[in-house]
Parts: structure tokens; C-alpha cells; sequence
């Protein structure tokens, strides 16, 4: 898989002389790279925020996404319509996995999800 930005004024995100570039090039699959998610989303975000200011540090960036799994950024145990029973339950728990300081899994736990809610009780559209 690739992930790059593009740019009406500068085509794809390279520096000048093309010594940088904000494109990730990645192997999808759980016996590969696992999968590009929203942490490699961010870094390459920084990656490319970082390289607009160093080389068009007078222009304005605005960085558009389109991308299926940022919209299913959200806490562990948030209220999620993908995990829930399709009938009547009890409890019904949602799979968390655990991680140590350096990101490998070292177990699961098992957690009730949070009741959902909405900013000041309204709905923004």
C-alpha cells in the first residue's frame, strides 16, 4: 500500500531536489506490517506538516483526508455499533488488546462499553 499527498501547486509531497518525501510505503497483512492505522496516519501527518514549512514556509496547507479507518478512531471501550450482539444481551463486552511500553501485545481483557453520548447533549450536524 501507498499513502502520499498530492498538491495542486506542487504535485506529490517531495521536497524540491526529492531527497524527502511524505509517502509511506506499507505492507499490509498480519504476518506482514500489520495495518496502516491512525498512529501512522499521524506520523505521517507530522512528516508532511514539517516538510511544507520547511520548503513553502510562505504558503498556506490545508491537509484533506478521505480515509475509511480514521473515522473509526475511538476510545477502547467506546460504544461502537460494529461490536455490538444483534439481538437482546445482558452484557455483551468489547475485546481490548494490552500493550507494553514499547507496543507489543501481551494479553487481552475484556471490558462492558461506555455508554455513548453526544458534546452538550446536542446533536451537531
Amino acid at each position: 500500500m501507498i499513502a502520499h499527498f498530492v498538491s495542486a501547486d506542487h504535485g506529490w509531497l517531495d521536497s524540491p531536489d526529492g531527497s524527502e518525501t511524505a509517502m509511506q510505503v506499507f505492507r499490509a497483512g498480519k504476518v506482514r506490517e500489520g495495518y496502516f492505522d491512525n498512529n501512522d496516519i499521524l506520523v505521517q501527518f507530522w512528516k508532511a506538516v514539517e516538510m511544507v514549512h520547511k520548503y513553502w514556509p510562505d504558503e498556506d496547507h490545508v491537509f484533506i483526508y478521505d480515509n475509511a479507518s480514521t473515522h473509526l478512531k475511538r476510545a477502547p471501550i467506546a460504544c461502537s455499533a460494529s461490536r455490538m450482539p444483534k439481538g437482546p444481551s445482558e452484557n455483551f463486552f468489547v475485546e481490548v488488546k494490552l500493550k507494553d511500553g514499547e507496543g507489543k501485545e501481551v494479553g487481552t481483557e475484556y471490558h462492558q462499553m461506555n455508554d455513548g453520548w453526544w458534546i452538550d447533549n446536542v446533536v451537531n450536524w
